[in-house]
């Protein structure tokens, strides 16, 4: 079965380019043009990637996607022309895999939604009694507890448990929450989202297993193997 994608972009030459190109690429694409038709066509095509303009005529496309909780329910990567790292930021908060500004580079978006689909089919990862499930989106604790991430936050844990041990730097981080150079924004975005993923997976007392690596970036060094089921 194709991959199937919605586009919900107002400019009609930009969707029908997305559109045509995603058929191109074998996969199934449909587009819209506003938010509520976006609501309509949601629950009868259950896209497995949402490709979703922020600028739309009726909606913001941040509070719509939190809205209607798009995040769980398929892929989702914003198209936009905001860029700045605020819009990023709220736009991964809102649920988005990943955030891709215009003018859209057509081979790195396709790149992009192939990264997002193999993160939806990755096993389950645990470490020192923590549970990562990629295809639910999901952390819990060795409690059993579940842990509530954003999607930049929950992007960066699983990279850093894709290559358990190994040092990922800042710019390879930043490249897997965001599609832009990582000159033209602050350095400080995965240092920010890392301080938070710490706060949020310190327990007992216990400090996060998420180490810095001088000169590099940040590892994943769990105390006892990794296991994926």
């Amino acid at each position: 079965m194709s991959t199937s994608v919605l586009v919900v972009e107002d400019a009609p030459e930009i969707r029908l380019m997305l559109t045509s190109f995603l058929k191109e690429q074998g996969m199934t694409a449909h587009g819209v043009a506003t938010g509520a038709e976006l609501r309509t066509t949601l629950p009868t095509l259950r896209p497995d990637i949402v490709l979703l303009d922020i600028n739309l005529p009726d909606a913001d496309g941040i509070a719509l996607a939190r809205e209607l909780r798009l995040g769980e329910q398929c892929g989702l990567i914003f198209v936009t022309s905001r860029d700045s790292e605020d819009d990023m930021l709220s736009g991964l908060d809102a649920g988005g895999d990943d955030y891709v500004s215009k003018p859209i580079n057509l081979r790195t978006l396709l790149a992009r939604i192939r990264s997002v689909l193999r993160r939806t089919t990755e096993q389950i990862i645990t470490f020192d009694g923590w549970i990562l499930d990629p295809v639910r989106r999901e952390l819990f604790r060795p409690d059993g507890s579940m842990v509530q991430l954003t999607a930049g936050e929950f992007n960066i844990l699983a990279a850093l448990a894709s290559r358990m041990t190994q040092p990922l730097s800042r710019d390879f981080l930043l490249d897997v929450i965001s599609n832009r150079d990582p000159r033209e924004i602050s350095e400080h975005t995965v240092d920010n989202l890392i301080v938070r993923l710490r706060r949020k997976m310190q327990l007992d007392g216990v400090a996060a297993p998420i180490a810095t690596v001088r000169g590099v970036g940040y590892a994943l060094v769990p105390l006892q193997p990794v296991a994926r089921s």
